[in-house]
């Protein structure tokens, strides 16, 4: 579960986070929910759109989110979050323009996505933290490998491996017909950063929950 809460400080935002997410539905099928783990990044301070950044009015997008949602389906498949992003867009590799962007595509990819102009869609772009180095037991050798109950072992491990739940430095909310676009925005805006060699992950906009 992603959620942005918007208008107040990391400790708030977290204790309005968990309230939220536990406020499931009562009666005579309750749900009992369990958090194991949230992963919080700060936004960076402007929305990042093909023409420019734009303050980060969170009502107003907000506002503007829920309206899409609750419109006419959109086609999830042509907003390209099925990409590797990291793959198609690596750090260093910044277009001259979009253009330039989509021809430097394989065609599989570039068929696949949405390239009208006027057709755009939000973006949330997590920065992730490196990978930590893993870690073996001293005695990795001798585990039985053929017992069913070893399989189950390190779930949480390969869980929180996930870019989902890898630790971020940042986010951003980026505006872009794709998802390729967006990562490209990205790119550029953090090309002469400390985050211009961070690996990203690109999902979809999500819940909008203000402190207040």
């Amino acid at each position: 579960m992603t959620a942005i809460v918007y208008g107040g400080d990391a400790g708030r935002a977290q204790r309005k986070f968990e309230a939220w997410f536990g406020s499931g539905p009562e009666g005579e099928n309750p749900v009992e929910t369990k958090i194991k783990r949230i992963v919080a990044a700060q936004f960076v301070d402007q929305l990042l759109t093909e023409s420019g950044g734009e303050p980060l009015d969170w009502p107003k997008i907000s506002q503007h989110v829920n309206d899409i949602l609750q419109g006419p389906a959109v086609d999830d498949f042509e907003q390209g979050y099925w990409v590797e992003i990291n793959e198609v867009m690596p750090p260093g590799k910044i277009s001259f323009n979009i253009e330039t962007l989509k021809q430097g595509l394989p065609e599989d990819i570039r068929s696949g996505l949405n390239w009208t102009p006027d057709k755009k869609f939000f973006f949330l772009v997590g920065v992730l933290r490196p990978r930590p180095l893993p870690v073996f037991p001293a005695d990795a050798d001798e585990l039985d490998m053929d017992h069913p109950g070893d399989a189950t072992a390190d779930l949480d491990g390969f869980v929180a491996a996930l870019p989902e739940m890898r630790d971020k430095e940042a986010a951003a909310l980026v505006v872009a017909r794709n998802s390729v676009v967006a990562a490209w925005l990205w790119r550029k805006f953090a090309a002469n950063t400390k985050l211009a060699q961070n690996e990203i992950q690109i999902g979809p906009c999500c819940a909008f929950i203000p402190v207040e």
